[in-house]
């Protein structure tokens, strides 16, 4: 009997504990994780120029992508670590991962506002592998992430 290779898509905004949790799903699922902020750091530093930001995101996810769609094709269950800001960034990755075999699981992670810039405040002191996120930045970013619809099915991590 072949088993469907499963994409556990990881939405929330920054600070909401998507790495935190996908390490443990990383182990206990057995999969290859896919977290976009660590790529970024290893490739163009923690605070790339804020004029490029948006191409060096973009060939970052153009690379994961076809890395992970890649896995999935082979039998690999992948760990999506991306936010999933939008609706039609989830819809698109359902499809991909549909298209390569696989099976999408949506998990919604969420806290304060305040927990999340606490949580960002302490990794911008240290850096190990995430990007530098300014006060300012984290407010117009929370401006752009939409929250999940009803009609997603998601699997709620607090």
């Amino acid at each position: 009997m072949n088993r469907k290779p499963k994409a556990f898509l990881l939405h929330g905004f920054i600070g909401a504990g998507k790495t935190t949790f996908a390490k443990r799903l990383e182990e206990e699922e057995k999969a290859l994780r896919f977290t976009h902020d660590e790529w970024m750091n290893e490739l163009y530093g923690n605070d790339p120029p804020a004029d490029l930001f948006p191409e060096y995101a973009r060939r970052v996810f153009r690379v994961m992508e076809m890395t992970w769609t890649r896995g999935l094709s082979v039998g690999t269950n992948v760990i999506l670590d991306f936010g999933f800001w939008s609706w039609a960034e989830r819809q698109r990755t359902r499809a991909l991962v549909a298209e390569h075999g696989g099976d999408a699981i949506l998990y919604r992670l969420h806290c304060a506002d305040e927990v999340a810039w606490d949580r960002v405040s302490e990794r911008n002191r240290m850096l190990a592998g995430g990007l530098f996120i300014a006060p300012g930045t984290f407010q117009t970013l929370k401006a752009r992430f939409e929250p999940l619809r009803d009609d997603e099915a998601r699997i709620e991590v607090e």
